[in-house]
């Protein structure tokens, strides 16, 4: 479905800002673009080096837990300063991006079909979010229609952008990993995958990848360390202060117990008390409910329980 609204451009392979990592692409594939066409800040795409940015992808049925993971990471990886690149696919992609834009950060959106054309339908707002803090672009030209083919091409473009790649959630076989083989083919490039229960089918994908050498991602500063040395910026996500009952509470969350009637048995406190401790910390940012009503920790630590940064710059 074409937008039919802001200008489009293009930056051509002979063109000095073609972005150098579609470069390597053109000595793997005969097919490599001759042009990125796109929409948005051209500025955010001109001259972009891999190591400039990360491409976060994964399962479009994604869990509540990959979302998460998902968004926190683009959160804090576009804070820190990187372009955060994805397919705006349902799921893992489109948190990642929502994550970059609410950190602040640049987020680029590659399209399988021209860079007109928004897809899928139901990702419109997010893609206009896009184009006012990045772009949106695709090697065909405005008005391409999508057709199956047009998602492979579009990863291999995905993965030739970024220094690292990203995996969230995914099966053992699936599009995720035609975009993790094409970042594992190009030079100068590497895999993260974040670990998950070997029990889960979303999970496969990523610990198959730990399996064959991609580097753990348990969150960002992972990721941060990997690309800019350690302790070149640390990312310090720290919460208010909590009262000795809270912490306690939290501690239970953080052990499994996510349901209101379950952190009542194991900490002998009436379902009432539980409820408004629940709030109180959903209020406060140290845990999230997921669509079925499970309360999950987030990343957010406690001031007493945050150590020291490592050094360099500090993301807060």
């Amino acid at each position: 479905m074409s937008t039919g609204g802001p200008s489009t451009w293009a930056i051509e392979r002979d063109d000095p800002d073609f972005p150098a990592g579609l470069h390597d692409l053109v000595h793997k594939s005969p097919g490599a673009p001759a042009a990125l066409h796109g929409i948005g800040e051209r500025a955010a795409v001109a001259g972009l080096e891999p190591g400039a940015a990360v491409t976060i992808v994964g399962a479009r049925r994604a869990s509540a837990y990959g979302l998460q993971v998902a968004e926190e990471l683009g959160r804090d990886l576009g804070a820190a300063g990187l372009v955060v690149i994805s397919g705006m696919a349902h799921g893992i992609d489109a948190a990642a991006h929502r994550g970059a834009l609410a950190g602040g950060g640049t987020s680029i959106a590659v399209l399988g079909g021209g860079p007109d054309v928004v897809y899928p339908p139901g990702q419109r707002r997010l893609y206009e979010r896009i184009l006012e803090h990045g772009a949106v672009v695709s090697e065909h030209p405005p008005g391409t229609q999508i057709e199956r083919w047009c998602f492979p091409a579009r990863n291999r473009v995905m993965a030739a952008l970024a220094k690292v790649t990203i995996v969230v959630e995914a099966t053992e076989r699936s599009g995720t990993r035609i975009t993790s083989d094409w970042a594992l083919d190009l030079p100068d490039r590497e895999v993260g995958a974040v670990p998950g229960p070997v029990s889960s089918r979303l999970s496969a994908g990523p610990n198959a990848l730990l399996a064959d050498g991609a580097f753990a991602v348990r969150d960002a500063q992972d990721v941060l360390d990997r690309m800019l040395g350690v302790g070149a910026v640390a990312v310090r996500r720290v919460g208010p202060e909590l009262e000795p009952g809270l912490a306690r509470v939290l501690d239970l969350v953080e052990a499994g117990e996510g349901t209101c009637d379950g952190l009542a048995v194991a900490g002998e406190l009436a379902p009432g008390d539980a409820a408004i401790a629940l709030v109180r910390l959903e209020l406060l940012g140290y845990v999230r409910a997921d669509a079925g009503g499970r309360y999950r920790r987030t990343p957010l630590a406690p001031p007493d329980s945050t150590p020291e940064s490592r050094g360099g710059q500090a993301v807060t």
